[in-house]
């Protein structure tokens, strides 16, 4: 049993190479979640139809911010997301209607992210107050321009389970270069994660900031941190800058630096206050022979759906705005058409492997341990116990 739980443990977590950091993620971001639904993994197993519990939509195209690392705004990615369009968005009684669908279809979860900025959409509220009703648990990715506002601010205290902010910056004056901010927004984060951690009615409600680590802001990463910590916030998130046809080259040359600056955020951990330190070698995703993983086919968009602001179902949210990956068209079609009525059956036939633009996968530790129990080659029992001796309480189980 001892072996079996620390193969399970290695395999559900990302790595890096001995001469970089350990990585050290927060509670809210493990790659465990899944074992934590044993009733859906021994469907899965069995091989037997299974309704994602988790959407990441994008309701929005636009954004108020140009982030200079931004994906669906660089030379590098304008292939890749070739059916991104700022001018999408999904109207509000369209958003509404679609997550009762999920909810109706054994949808336990939704995530407001995608290629714009979500609380800028004018029903953002609408939409959240209507999802939540639904028996929906709401979590939001936020570059936090709206977060002060008193009618964003109440209902996600009334209603959302969680909050990641796009901090980027240690500083106000780079964070504004980076983003183009106008609203003063940096300066408003240290009284935002604070007072909605404390006006938050979920129980498990968690507030954080993610930091995109690049060439322009890597020097100001213990900076964030302090920042992090003095909002109140429950954690700050690292991630490098990354593209699908780059990986992480862009920061490559600056490696050094950001890891003795990581160790250094590390120790500003509390027993009130995550640093997650992040995978900082993940390769490109398209234009290379390189695959990354021990694993053959996409088990994760089983658990997990993506909705872009084009109305489209897509199999996960790093290919979502991607035309080789469209499943079919929710918002006009229907969420249950689509899913069950042949779109994503198709799309399960034809692309059964993972093609070569998902040679370097975000979601690899799921994936590989997904395969390894599917295949038997780690057992189903044996798996979900060490789980549950390991990790006695999911966090944010249902965000898998």
């Amino acid at each position: 049993m001892e072996e079996q739980r620390t193969n399970v443990r290695e395999l559900a977590a990302p790595q890096n190479p001995e001469s970089l950091p350990v990585v050290s993620l927060d509670q809210a971001h493990s790659p465990q979640k899944v074992l934590a639904h044993g009733e859906l993994i021994r469907r899965f197993v069995a091989g037997e139809e299974l309704k994602p519990i988790h959407m990441r939509i994008g309701i929005m195209g636009a954004c108020n911010m140009r982030c200079n690392f931004c994906n669906f705004h660089s030379p590098n990615e304008e292939q890749f997301y070739d059916l991104f369009s700022f001018k999408d968005a999904i109207p509000t009684e369209k958003a509404v209607r679609l997550l009762r669908e999920f909810a109706a279809n054994e949808g336990r979860a939704v995530t407001f992210c995608g290629s714009g900025e979500c609380t800028i959409h004018p029903g953002y509220t609408e939409i959240c107050r209507a999802g939540h009703e639904a028996g929906l648990r709401v979590g939001l990715i936020t570059n936090g321009s709206r977060l002060g506002r008193p009618e964003v601010a109440a209902c996600v205290a009334a209603t959302h389970t969680w909050v990641r902010i796009g901090l980027n910056a240690g500083t106000e004056a780079t964070f504004t270069a980076i983003t183009r901010d106008r609203e003063h927004t940096f300066a408003s984060f240290v009284d935002s994660a604070g007072r909605l951690r404390e006006t938050a009615a979920d129980p498990e409600f968690r507030i954080g900031f993610n930091y995109v680590i690049t060439r322009q802001n890597h020097e100001e990463i213990l900076e964030a941190a302090h920042v992090a910590r003095s909002s109140g916030a429950h954690y700050i998130r690292f991630e490098p800058e990354f593209y699908s046809a780059l990986g992480h080259d862009t920061i490559d040359s600056v490696m050094p630096r950001v890891s003795e600056l990581l160790l250094e955020a590390a120790q500003l951990a509390t027993g009130d206050f995550e640093v997650s330190v992040p995978k900082l070698d993940r390769g490109p995703m398209d234009q290379v022979d390189d695959v990354e993983g021990d694993f053959e086919q996409c088990h994760y968009s089983r658990f997990v759906t993506a909705v872009g602001a084009d109305g489209n179902l897509y199999p996960c949210p790093q290919v979502h705005l991607n035309s080789r990956y469209r499943i079919g068209n929710v918002v006009e079609d229907g969420y249950a058409q689509v899913l069950e009525g042949g779109p994503r059956a198709e799309w399960e036939v034809s692309n059964p492997r993972r093609t070569d633009l998902c040679k370097s996968c975000f979601y690899r530790p799921q994936n590989e341990l997904l395969e390894l129990l599917k295949h038997g080659r780690i057992q189903l029992d044996q798996a979900l116990e060490a789980y549950r001796v390991e990790v006695p309480r999911t966090l944010h189980a249902d965000f898998v």
